[in-house]
């Protein structure tokens, strides 16, 4: 009956401190059980106060979250063939989306813009055009994907090498997260010729993002 009277004046301070830690109230709740727990195991009743506990629930959380991010790399390192596979098929899906439903510019542009989080300025100077007219082909295309049924078909824009061609070239710099392999192949493309190169951009990018966009 002392244990439990003295743990529920504890509880207030423990349960405050436990929420600022976790920052939510399954954490939380789990953080005070198991302090709860450690104080009655390691400890005297006369030894338990609110530091000890704050202390035992520091302690306790900086392992758990330890824990998490070793999970966390585990589950990376242990990606099957199957996961592997599935994330080819998406890229697939993904650059045949872009060839079949956008003219070759679109595509190229689009592919910079959403997947690799190319600047409209700099897409411009790469395509030797203007920041607004980038813009507007980005509206376009867009609009193109979202409502590619009720527009006109784009297969007079293409050649069906030139298709196939930045169909592969699209894939490879999905698979390798690297637009360079895209940008260095650019003046290779009848339609998209005379173009000049850009360097290697330093921002981040995140390939599959363009999948949710473009669904």
């Amino acid at each position: 009956m002392e244990v439990e009277r003295q743990f529920h004046q504890l509880y207030p301070k423990l349960k405050k401190y436990s929420y600022f830690l976790a920052k939510n109230k399954w954490d939380a709740e789990d953080l005070i059980q198991e302090t709860f727990f450690k104080a009655i195991k390691y400890y005297d009743s006369s030894e338990i106060s609110a530091a000890l506990l704050n202390k035992i629930a520091y302690h306790e959380w900086i392992d758990t979250v330890k824990k998490r991010k070793i999970e966390v790399f585990k589950t990376l390192e242990d990606e099957s063939e199957e996961d592997t596979a599935f994330k080819a098929d998406r890229l697939i899906d993904l650059a045949k989306l872009l060839v079949n439903n956008l003219t070759p510019k679109q595509a190229v542009i689009f592919m910079l813009k959403e997947a690799f989080s190319y600047q409209s300025k700099e897409i411009a100077d790469l395509l030797d055009t203007t920041e607004m007219a980038v813009k507007s082909t980005l509206h376009r295309a867009r609009k193109r994907l979202n409502n590619s049924t009720s527009l006109q078909s784009i297969d007079s824009f293409w050649q069906e090498e030139e298709r196939e061609k930045l169909y592969a070239l699209l894939y490879q710099s999905l698979r390798a997260d690297d637009p360079v392999i895209l940008i260095d192949c650019i003046s290779t493309l009848h339609s998209l010729a005379e173009t000049p190169m850009l360097a290697k951009p330093t921002h981040s990018y995140s390939p599959l993002n363009i999948y949710s966009m473009a669904a």
